[in-house]
């Protein structure tokens, strides 16, 4: 049995569906501190300790503009959602971790345990007592993060880019593969914390609703060094595609971050 839990950003602008899981927009958070030039090399893992409760909050801002929806009026040209998800650490293992995650938009609770290196090693829904294994991609919003924390593990030094690519595929309207670069930009400081700061870009092409989609993807995303967790992410995709014969533009933009009052165990 696939049991698929949505948490995706969703609004409905003139007909079209919008539900994607991208990581956020690309606005500086207003607490980021300078460079630290000491540091040129990190060694990224999952640090957790048992007890460790994190809850984040995701915005997305969806528009759509162009020929293919010029009869819409401008409040339909737009929609934006908030929603927020907790993990508490359960067990911490020497090679792995557990974790219980609970949503907004989750029907029961996502139970999954990684690898110190995000590598999911066991990804599922638990309701009414019952459990059933689930695809860590087929969770929009959620499955990225940890696909996320996953490619920036490792050992990085300051100014090293990598090859990056992210799939996006939210049946049945979204199918995109877009390929690009990572980077580690610099170690800095968030809200008091030591943070890898990642700049990240990808191109593709894939399918929105049978028509054939053009997307690129730009963001930044700041890790605690401490812990490996994420504390903020931001990403803007803008995208195109065509809509009864004529161009259709889009662009979802998210933000990702960590309501340090609601959190504990950092």
């Amino acid at each position: 049995m696939r049991t698929r839990a949505t948490i995706a950003s969703a609004g409905v602008i003139g007909g079209l569906s919008l539900s994607v899981g991208l990581a956020g927009c690309g606005w500086l958070p207003a607490s980021l501190g300078g460079s630290d030039g000491a540091v040129r090399e990190v060694q990224l893992a999952a640090s957790p300790r048992p007890g460790m409760r994190l809850s984040y909050r995701v915005r997305t801002v969806a528009t759509v503009s162009g020929a293919g929806v010029r009869s819409l009026a401008e409040s339909q040209k737009s929609a934006s959602v908030s929603q927020r998800y907790v993990l508490e650490v359960t067990a911490v293992e020497n090679d792995s971790f557990d974790v219980r995650i609970t949503g907004d938009n989750l029907q029961g609770a996502v139970i999954a345990r990684f690898g110190r290196d995000w590598t999911a090693l066991k990804f599922g829904v638990e309701t009414e007592g019952g459990y059933a294994d689930a695809d860590l991609p087929a969770f929009p919003i959620l499955g990225e993060a940890f696909e996320m924390a996953r490619d920036l593990s490792g050992r990085w030094t300051v100014g090293e880019t990598r090859p990056w690519e992210r799939s996006v595929n939210v049946p049945p309207l979204l199918r995109v593969r877009m390929q690009g670069t990572a980077t580690l930009k610099r170690i800095t400081r968030l809200d008091g914390r030591r943070a890898a700061e990642f700049h990240y870009g990808a191109t593709g092409e894939g399918e929105y609703g049978g028509s054939r989609l053009r997307m690129s993807l730009s963001g930044r995303s700041w890790v605690d060094l401490a812990t490996g967790f994420m504390l903020e992410a931001k990403t803007s995709a803008p995208g195109q595609f065509t809509q009864a014969g004529e161009a259709v533009l889009m662009e979802l933009k998210e933000e990702r971050t960590l309501n340090r009052q609601d959190s504990a165990g950092l």
